[in-house]
């Protein structure tokens, strides 16, 4: 094997390893963030609806003082307290808004590695293709790099956590990476093109000069249907004197015409 060749099998065997390590990378993060967007926002909106109701509750019971009694007016500003303590601590709008725009910096990512995987799916075998995918595979890679580390340590939750690795491991257990969705049209691609060989069916270049002398001899075949039209049309033969003499009827009852010479006779007379 020469240097070329050898130079060759390395840079195949990295652009494999980089298109699968950041397909999986992608996908794992994509979740997550995912997961977390979903719990928190299910989190934020009932707790700051109920703490916007009692607190509207509590400050008309004040205005008025005769809206409910003083003990459910005691408990209902408890009530409105403990969820408003809660809600500063744990900031789950906070967690909502920051796990939603790390989740669409991810699919920003996916979209830009799937642009470079479907794009150069198909290209020349050559080492400077391969090269050039190799390069555009790390800069993503970069990227993926640089976002992790932007994240920090405020988006950690261990309780998030767990309820993605409940997902991961039922629902999302053959969806986990970012390519994984695509699997299925691939593999029924896949699957056609396979029956297709099998079956000896190829595809054809459409050649232009025979598709327009089938057309041609179909038109000479097929009848004509404004011809048929025109046999349907024609006018009736015209019928010979005769007939027309015997299919006139006298005009009065008294009257007879003489077909000969066109003389009315009265037979009263």
């Amino acid at each position: 094997m020469s240097d070329k060749d050898d130079e060759k099998s390395r840079v195949i065997t990295k652009v494999i390893f980089l298109k699968k390590k950041i397909d999986k990378e992608i996908g794992y993060n994509y979740w997550k963030k995912y997961v977390a967007s979903v719990f928190w926002s299910q989190i934020s909106t009932p707790v700051n609806l109920t703490i916007t109701m009692l607190t509207a509750v509590t400050t008309a019971q004040i205005q008025s003082n005769d809206l409910i009694t003083p003990s459910v007016a005691s408990n209902l500003a408890i009530v409105s307290l403990i969820l408003a303590t809660l809600n500063t601590f744990f900031r789950p709008h906070t967690q909502y808004a920051t796990n939603t725009e790390l989740l669409a910096k991810w699919t920003n990512l996916g979209v830009k590695f799937e642009d470079e995987y479907y794009n150069n799916m198909v290209e020349h075998k050559t080492l400077g293709g391969y090269r050039k995918r190799l390069e555009s595979l790390q800069a993503i890679q970069k990227e993926v790099n640089a976002l992790r580390q932007s994240e920090g340590t405020n988006t950690i939750n261990f309780l998030t956590d767990f309820l993605f690795f409940i997902s991961l491991l039922s629902c999302l257990r053959n969806k986990k990476n970012w390519l994984d969705r695509d699997k299925g049209v691939e593999q029924a691609a896949n699957a056609r093109i396979a029956e297709n060989k099998k079956e000896g069916r190829r595809t054809k270049k459409v050649n232009i000069k025979e598709i327009k002398e089938r057309i041609d001899m179909n038109e000479i075949i097929e009848p004509d249907e404004s011809e048929e039209t025109n046999e349907e049309q024609k006018p009736e033969e015209t019928k010979p004197e005769e007939t027309k003499l015997e299919e006139q009827k006298p005009t009065e009852k008294n009257e007879i015409i003489l077909p000969t010479d066109d003389i009315k006779v009265n037979v009263n007379d």
